[in-house]
Order: structure tokens, then sequence, then C-alpha cells
């Protein structure tokens, strides 16, 4: 059976720091299991889009954080990919 591993990205609004900036988490999701972790960045709740799960606008900042979830993602499909390539199981 193949399994599907969805990967959500968010500023989690309940953990805002003392400049009331949120922290981004990730969360991974396989056979109705979750794994979920900080990715030790932290954003302004006005410059982040929930819909797009990345930051707004084209700020070196913004770019910076978008870039490095753009590699968080790749880096979590590529450990799938291998996972599957070598016909380990794969699990949270």
């Amino acid at each position: 059976m193949k399994s599907v591993i969805t990967l959500d990205i968010y500023a989690k609004s309940t953990k805002s720091n003392t400049i009331e900036q949120l922290p981004i988490y990730s969360r991974l999701t396989m056979d109705g299991k979750r794994l979920e972790f900080s990715i030790k960045r932290f954003v302004n709740p006005m410059k982040w889009s929930s819909e797009l799960f990345k930051m707004k606008g084209n700020s070196e900042s913004g770019c910076l954080i978008n870039n490095y979830l753009e590699f968080i993602k790749s880096k979590i499909f590529d450990i799938q990919l291998e996972l599957v390539h070598t016909n380990q199981r794969l699990s949270i």
C-alpha cells in the first residue's frame, strides 16, 4: 500500500514571541499520524499568507524565508523519494 505524506507549513498564532512575531511550523501527516516541528524562523503576522503558506512581498527577509521554506519542502520530499527507491518503510 502506498503511503501519502502531507506537508503543511503555517505560522502558529498561539506562540507569538515578545515582539509579536509568530513562529513558522511544519506538520507532516501520514496515515493519520502527525509530526509537528518548528523550523526556527519567525514572521510578522501581517506579512504571512495563510493561503500560500509563505511570506507576502518581495522584501529581502521575505525572499530569504520563502527560499528556506522551499529548501525544507524539497529536503523532506527528497528523503521520502530516497526511502521509496530503497524499498524502506515510510513512517512518521
